[in-house]
Parts: structure tokens; C-alpha cells; sequence
């Protein structure tokens, strides 16, 4: 498991690649929009249950949260979708 600044900073570059915006990620995950903005602005004062809702409407819009391992830091990556073989 990544740590909690870690998973942060994944999280604005997760929004950027599914091309959302703060108020449409705000509402997949069923938060206000200030709360994307303090999560991407470092998390500070931010619930631990609010940023996993954002991180479950990521994961849900197809973003995966790759652990760090001993080649490479953590990162994300996008699902491949169903109907593309």
C-alpha cells in the first residue's frame, strides 16, 4: 500500500488522464468540488473516507493504482476497455 501522499499526488495526474474535470470527479465520487481541490492541493484537512471515494470513482472510470516496486515508484495506469482486443 502507497502512502496516503503518495496516492495524492497519483490521483490529479488520474483525473487529468480521464480527462475530468474537478466538478465532474467530485461528483462520480460524491464529494463537494472544494474537496478535489484540497486533495490535489496536498490533502491537507481532507477526511481519509472522502479520498477513498475519490480514489474508488477513479478505479471505477478505469484508472488502476500501480504499487512501487524495488524498479520504479508508484503509479497509475489505465484499463484497457472490454470491447478493445
Amino acid at each position: 500500500m502507497e502512502s496516503f501522499a503518495e496516492t495524492i499526488r497519483l490521483m490529479r495526474v488520474a483525473r487529468a488522464m480521464l480527462e475530468l474535470s474537478q466538478e465532474e470527479l467530485a461528483e462520480l465520487a460524491g464529494v463537494g468540488r472544494q474537496t478535489i481541490v484540497r486533495i490535489e492541493a496536498g490533502g491537507k484537512g481532507v477526511a481519509f473516507d472522502a479520498v477513498d471515494r475519490v480514489r474508488a470513482a477513479l478505479e471505477k472510470e478505469g484508472v488502476i493504482f500501480l504499487p512501487s516496486t524495488s524498479d520504479h515508484g508508484p503509479g497509475i495506469a489505465r484499463r484497457k476497455s472490454s470491447s478493445a482486443n
